[in-house]
Formats: structure tokens, sequence, C-alpha cells
């Protein structure tokens, strides 16, 4: 999964009225005990802990409740960084090589810089490989729509999100790529997905994890994601992005360009 141990990823009120966090009720559900929910009376907190309130709704209603249960034979890749992130032909870079024309992705992240770098890079000079990896794939053909986190992401830094979805748009009108970005918060408090859908024909894979698109969380950080073979998997988290998609308006310095290479 890629929420954090806290009440805005891991909500503990009741969501009938709202909550600000993520689709964890299911694994929380007592009659399926693979996990507890903490039990101050039993565990034991540390006396210098203090629990964070409740709450009682937060403005978000919660979309997905019914969970997905498939069964066959799946295959997994696991990818680790910083061992074997960016080993050539495998992982997520390697699954996007192998899609043609007629495929679609679907990007929903954190965080996804247009170059990797320091001080004065550009993507020019230090692409960021996966960024690449989606446009090489628009350009064979494919269909790409990336939705990256718009409440700390939407600013004028030049490795901002902001700044991914100028680069990408600008390739995409100036190449007629069916490519587009959007910046989004579609539950009040950012997107903390690490998440890509790749589909093609009958197939369908989810890509998820703790891997975002910074240089270091490839090459330095310990990080882990799993890659499965799912279509069933790909097509029920597909449908959380498009309709945190039809949440989440286009970057404002965006507006001119997304309507040339169209939208859903």
């Amino acid at each position: 999964m890629t929420d954090n141990f806290g009440p805005t990823g891991l909500p503990a009120d009741d969501f009938s009225d709202g909550t600000a966090g993520s689709l964890f009720a299911a694994d929380l559900d007592p009659s399926r005990p693979d996990i507890r929910r903490w039990d101050p009376s039993t565990d034991g907190p540390p006396s210098r802990f203090s629990r964070p309130g409740s709450g009682g709704g937060a403005g978000y209603s919660p979309t997905f409740t019914a969970r997905l249960a498939t069964g066959g034979t799946f295959e997994f890749e696991v990818i680790r960084s910083p061992e074997n992130s960016l080993q050539p032909g495998t992982g997520l870079i390697g699954l996007l090589q192998g899609l043609g024309p007629g495929s679609e992705v679907l990007v929903q992240g954190l965080y996804e810089p247009p170059f990797w770098g320091g001080a004065g890079a550009n993507p020019q000079t230090d692409p960021n490989p996966r960024l690449e990896a989606l446009l090489s794939l628009a350009r064979r053909g494919g269909r790409v729509r990336v939705l990256l986190d718009g409440l700390y992401g939407n600013t004028a830094e030049p490795a901002s999100n902001q700044a991914t979805c100028d680069y990408l748009g600008q390739a995409a009108a100036r190449e007629g790529l069916g490519l587009a970005c959007r910046l989004g918060n579609p539950t009040g408090l950012g997107i903390h997905s690490k998440l890509v859908i790749p589909r093609m024909g009958l197939q369908g894979w989810v890509h998820i994890g703790s891997i975002n698109g910074s240089e270091v969380s490839s090459k330095a950080n310990r990080e882990a994601a799993v890659q499965v073979d799912s279509r069933a998997a790909a097509d029920y988290l597909a449908g959380m992005f498009w309709a945190d998609w039809s949440a989440s308006g286009p970057p404002l310095r965006n507006r001119l360009w997304l309507p040339l290479v169209g939208l859903r």
C-alpha cells in the first residue's frame, strides 16, 4: 500500500459523514483478522503519546467501498530501490517499453519531476527516465494520462508537478500525442499514490508501492513496489483513477493545450 500510518492515511473515525484518508475499511473489518485496530487499553502507548483527534468528517465521502476479490494465476514482479528500480528491461520502465499502439497507461502520483539532476538540470541534460518512457509510449501510439498531486505540487519551481504537466503538455501539443496531465487534490489532502495502471488488449497490470518519481526514490532510498498482471485489478483501480481525474481540473497554465490532445 502507499498509505502512511497516521489519521489522514488510515482514518479511525466513522466514515458515514465523510472522512480524510484512504480505502482501508476492508482491512479493518473484524471478520477478516489479518490486521486489527490498535487498542490503547491493551497495547500500552508510551506515556508521552498523545492520540490525534478522531475527527468527524472532512468533506470527502468515500466512493470506493466494495473490495475487489479475484482469482487465478498472476505473475508478480517485485521492485526494490535502490537495487533494481532502474534495471534495464525490468520493473516499471521495462513494462512500459513492452507496450505499443492502442495501449493505455494511467499514472497517479505524489511527485514526478520533469527531470532529474541538481541545480541547472533540465529534461534535455538530465531526463527523468520514468517520464521519458511515458513520452516514448505516447509517441508509439499509446494513450497516457498523468494525474499528479496538486496540493503541494502546484508551484512555479522548475521541478514541480506543475512544471511536469507543462513539459508533457507542450510535447503533446507540438507532436499531436494522446497524452494529458492534470494536477489534482480529489480527497482534500493531496495525492499520495504511487500507482501506474497499464492496459493493452485483454491484459492489464498494476504497479503500486512506495516508489515515486524522484531520483532519490530510485537510486538512494529504501523503497519497494510490486507489479501484478491482473486485468481485474487494473480495471478496478482504473475506475478510481478516472473518478479522481474527473474531480481534478486541468492546471491553470495548461488550459491552452489540454483541449488540443483530448481528455477521456
